[in-house]
């Protein structure tokens, strides 16, 4: 009876079945068994995840990024260009600022190269107070005056760098005197450069020559000072200057006074010339026949002219925010050893503005003065009880510097104790070392490629037949049900590897989508219409997350192309049209009443 069993499927309708009744063999009845079936950890701990995965079978299944459940947090995510990489870290970093129980954001900082992480930033302004929205910043960092940044700034009332500071400062000027096209520095220059920065600062501090405070360099400082009553003579310093701000209470004043106090990188050049540096290195040579000392100050003197945001006082200041998505596109380009270098250096110093503060602990409080100990002690409490996480998007952008990854394995190896978690994103398993593989807890897979690149995920995550066949039948890349991947993630003492998908809201897939129409639509419609109304407006018309259908379908209708090939410039002209017609209806009416497509 094919109407009694339309009816016997609708709710509240019909209690009868009109199922026939037959004999099933045992075999077949025990797969429909629910005798085992995919269990989240975090379920079974009584805990709750803020990002839901569901099951092959349909089951909710929680995960927490964070959780004391794991001992590391270090999550890595690979797959093939247009996986849905993006917007499961995305994902995840909203499921970060919504788990239950926190009192403020995180601190989560991103390194992309691109505009992927805006849509998140944007999302989280949008629901926050219009007195909070500078919690959750996107730049897109350019070489230009505006964006200048010294990696030699530290931390309030600090006149000597912290270890994890000094260590960054090692690795990063190391990195800046590698010549172009070898991947690790001259022998001997890593130890002269901790030996130059050692010095600059102790020639930069109080018991040095500190730099003198100049009337007209900074205004605000000067208004400041004069409201405060603070007299200034020719012997007067910038660390003078800082110390009577912060004791004023002018907290911003002071960090932007101390800018000036500390060393700059147009100063190393003087400082490798000091006696202590050029003793111990002024008569080791190298392979080009010029001394250790002279190879610095001339890498030094190209790294000026080539990096001019590295050579003055910062500008570009994120201390204010906890949410940072710092986008690298313009600064990080590929092609070529030049390029390569300029990209690791990018890499470097965006990993130093984002997550500078993220390593802040008690150690710090003996190299400060009694004035400055109670502010800090605060922070490093606040900070310590704080979920951090730092993100690396394209990381394949940095294997050809030995020297970022090297950062990003000490990184990973010292993120527990500062409660900090990473992630990697990159398109293959080979972007990857073999360390980095070794340390992550969290392995999310989104594509699973061809056979070749099955067989290597099988070989370096132990997956069982039955998970290389799960990978190689289920994982084949995002559809309209959701984007369904590989996890294996490391709880303490178990493995969980499981088949999910991810399906997310209209509203999320329209914030985090990366797709390029989507992105010209959604992009188009925040500057006319405003972020928030453009993404209810989107996700009305297209719950799907997507416009591409849409435009493909009205470009198989455009008869005069005798060509067959559709180019960028067509597509743009309909999601253009499409933009307007959108804009039109929504002014006419928000709820769309007058929009036919």
């Amino acid at each position: 009876d094919p109407f009694g069993g339309c009816v016997g499927t609708m709710l509240g309708v019909s209690k009868n079945n009109y199922a026939t009744a037959t004999v099933c063999p045992i075999n077949e009845a025990l797969k429909m068994l629910p005798l085992f079936r995919p269990s989240s950890p975090w379920e079974q701990a009584g805990q709750c995840g803020s990002l839901l995965f569901r099951s092959p079978d349909g089951k909710v299944w929680p995960y927490q990024p964070g959780s004391p459940l794991q001992t590391t947090w270090i999550d890595i995510i690979y797959a093939l260009p247009g996986s849905g990489k993006s917007v499961l870290s995305n994902a995840i970093n909203l499921a970060l600022c919504l788990q239950p129980g926190i009192t403020e954001l995180p601190r989560i900082s991103v390194l992309d190269i691109g505009p992927s992480s805006s849509g998140l930033i944007s999302l989280l302004r949008a629901a926050l107070p219009e007195d909070q929205q500078h919690l959750a910043v996107y730049h897109r960092l350019r070489m230009t005056k505006e964006y200048a940044i010294n990696p030699f700034d530290t931390q309030l009332g600090m006149r000597m760098p912290s270890p994890s500071e000094r260590s960054f400062l090692v690795n990063f000027l190391s990195l800046m005197t590698t010549p172009v096209g070898d991947s690790k520095p001259y022998d001997g220059i890593s130890d002269m450069v901790g030996l130059i920065i050692d010095t600059a600062y102790k020639m930069s501090s109080d018991e040095g020559k500190p730099s003198s405070y100049t009337v007209g360099v900074e205004e605000l400082i000067d208004a400041y000072i004069e409201e405060m009553g603070f007299v200034t003579d020719k012997k007067t310093t910038w660390w003078e200057v800082t110390d009577a701000l912060f004791s004023a209470g002018y907290i911003k004043e002071a960090e932007l006074a101390q800018r000036y106090a500390v060393p700059v990188l147009s100063d190393l050049s003087s400082y490798a010339r000091e006696q202590a540096v050029s003793d111990l290195y002024g008569s080791v040579t190298i392979s080009t026949g010029e001394s250790l000392v002279d190879a610095f100050t001339r890498m030094i003197s190209s790294a000026i002219r080539e990096y001019p945001i590295l050579t003055t006082q910062t500008k570009f200041d994120l201390s204010n925010a906890r949410v940072v998505a710092l986008d690298l596109d313009e600064v990080a380009k590929s092609g070529g050893d030049a390029a390569d270098r300029q990209t690791a250096i990018m890499y470097m110093i965006g990993r130093y503005v984002v997550a500078k503060d993220f390593y802040i602990n008690e150690g710090m409080l003996s190299e400060v003065s009694d004035i400055y100990k109670e502010y800090h002690s605060e922070r490093i409490e606040n900070v310590k009880n704080t979920h951090k996480r730092l993100v690396m998007d394209e990381f394949h952008r940095t294997s050809k510097s030995q020297i970022v990854r090297d950062q990003v394995v000490l990184d990973m190896r010292e993120g527990r104790k500062w409660k900090v978690q990473i992630a990697l994103i990159s398109q293959s398993l080979s972007d990857f070392s073999e360390v980095m593989i070794e340390f992550a807890t969290s392995i999310f897979i989104m594509d699973a490629g061809p056979e070749q690149a099955i067989k290597n995920t099988t070989e370096a995550f132990g997956l069982t037949e039955s998970s290389r066949l799960a990978l190689k039948n289920y994982v084949t890349g995002p559809k309209s049900s959701g984007t369904t991947l590989l996890a294996q993630i490391s709880t303490k003492g178990k493995l969980n590897t499981q088949i999910l998908t991810l399906t997310l809201g209209p509203i999320e897939l329209w914030s985090f989508n990366t797709t390029m129409e989507d992105t010209i639509l959604r992009n188009s419609l925040y500057q006319s219409i405003g972020p928030k109304s453009a993404r209810y407006v989107l996700a009305k018309i297209f719950p799907s997350g997507s416009c591409t259908s849409y435009v493909a379908e009205q470009l198989s209708q455009d008869e005069d192309d005798e060509s067959g090939l559709i180019t960028d410039e067509e597509k743009t002209s309909i999601i253009k049209q499409l933009s307007e017609k959108i804009i039109t209806a929504f002014k006419k009416s928000p709820e769309l009443d007058d929009l036919v497509l």
